[in-house]
């Protein structure tokens, strides 16, 4: 049994070990093939409204779980924890924290089946942003990650869009991507605000 218990443990350590030296060496290649004229960032989609954030705030992006545990006497854009690999990971509903109202209604299930392929269809594209933190991190769900960009300095709009909601004091700028002005949203700074520190009701 004692063999067992040790056998295991040491595979644990060493899948720990490789994921870490996975994710410096990605880190470290990201850094090497961004233009220097340019910054890497994460563009994303709440609802209708696309967003970039520095690549170097989110940790990385996962599906949105099927199981959450909803979290009593919690904001609405508390969705509730997530097992991450064995972290216990709080996730927030970005869309509702910026526009109000509720989250959209999303069905926990256990055992995968035809509902179950059937409700994939409408959150297919809906992704978890995991924020670097120096303590706990946290997921913020969106409507979809469209992927990593390198984005020119010179695109810089010092104009922000004014209909942004409560995501407004974390925008400072935005960038042209395709034509199109887009946001830069600080989530990291978003997610330190007092506002989170209050999900409680």
């Amino acid at each position: 049994m004692a063999r067992t218990h040790r056998s295991k443990t040491d595979l644990h350590a060493l899948i720990r070990n490789l994921d870490a030296r996975c994710r410096a060496q990605m880190a470290g290649a990201s850094d090497t093939m961004t233009p220097p004229d340019t910054w890497a960032a994460v563009l994303f989609r709440v609802r209708s409204q696309l967003f970039l954030t520095p690549l170097e705030q989110i940790a990385e992006v996962l599906d949105l779980p099927w199981e959450i545990t909803r979290v009593p006497g919690t904001k609405p854009w508390l969705l509730g924890v997530a097992n991450n690999r064995g972290t216990l990971l709080p996730i927030y509903d970005l869309a509702t924290l910026i526009e109000g109202g509720q989250p959209a209604p999303r069905q926990q299930r256990k055992e995968p089946g035809l509902e179950r392929r059937r409700d994939g269809a409408h959150r297919r594209r809906e992704r978890v942003l995991v924020v670097r933190q120096e303590e706990l991190p946290c997921g913020l769900a969106v409507s979809e990650a469209i992927g990593m960009r390198h984005i020119k300095f010179s695109d810089r709009v010092d104009e922000v869009q004014a209909e942004l909601g409560a995501s407004r004091p974390y925008v400072e700028s935005s960038f042209l991507l395709d034509g199109i002005k887009v946001p830069v949203i600080a989530l990291r700074q978003m997610m330190t605000d007092p506002l989170f520190n209050a999900a409680m009701n």
